[in-house]
């Protein structure tokens, strides 16, 4: 790695490139598959993390300084997995610069807004846990990304609105796990079935079936006699 490639201003600002530096040592940058950085206010050309270590597929800067995605998210194609707790974040502006995306973890930020996360259409894994989400209509976005599995509103003003869990279920009916209760406890107004429930269920199927039977000769018997008799003698 060449450290000229990032210009240094001075000792309070660092360039991307001097933080790759201490952070990977000499690991080869094309290899880097995986990264974690801490981000101080004063990093100088974040926007080209993604040139510098273009195969990254899972990124993690928690605790960094991050007012908006648009200061890193630039030709991360390969990233899968971010981690952005604890950035400062505003706002998902940027967001859509991460085109395969599957899992973003960005708790505990200022975010308001969940209307670009319909850009994500690959996106399987999203806590927003403890930010400032307000309004429940804007769930609807999320319904543009038809593979979310899992969804993290923990401690966020909206989870006040009356009948919360039961609006997201409708809302977001393919849901897997919510707030980290799998299938938004559906399943439990469902019977459970057991070997006593089948036996039950077949016995009561066949005393119907045997019900209806009885019930059409009885029909037979008394409604049209005459015409069951001519076809008996043929």
């Amino acid at each position: 790695m060449e450290s000229h490639l990032d210009e240094v201003n001075n000792n309070r600002n660092m360039g991307i490139t001097t933080l790759l530096e201490d952070t990977v040592k000499n690991r080869n940058l094309d290899q880097i598959t995986s990264l974690k950085l801490q981000v101080p206010m004063s990093v100088n050309r974040l926007c080209m993390l993604g040139t510098y270590v273009p195969n990254l597929v899972e990124l993690d800067l928690t605790d960094s300084f991050l007012p908006s995605f648009r200061d890193f998210a630039f030709k991360l194609d390969n990233l899968k997995v971010l981690k952005v707790a604890s950035c400062n974040l505003k706002s998902l502006d940027g967001v859509w610069n991460i085109p395969n995306l599957e899992e973003l973890f960005a708790s505990d930020n200022d975010i308001s807004d969940l209307m670009l996360c319909s850009t994500l259409v690959k996106l399987i894994t999203l806590d927003l846990s403890r930010n400032k989400i307000m309004d429940l209509t804007r769930l609807h976005f999320l319904n543009f990304c038809e593979q979310l599995q899992s969804l993290s509103l923990s401690g966020c003003p909206v989870t006040k609105v009356e009948n919360f869990e039961q609006n997201v279920r409708n809302i977001l009916p393919n849901l897997n796990h919510f707030n980290g209760n799998q299938t938004l406890e559906i399943e439990q107004d469902k019977p459970k079935l057991t070997i006593q429930s089948i036996v039950c269920g077949n016995i009561t199927a066949a005393l119907r079936s045997r019900k209806t039977n009885h019930s059409g000769n009885k029909d037979v018997q008394f409604g049209d006699i005459h015409k069951l008799s001519n076809e008996d003698k043929k």
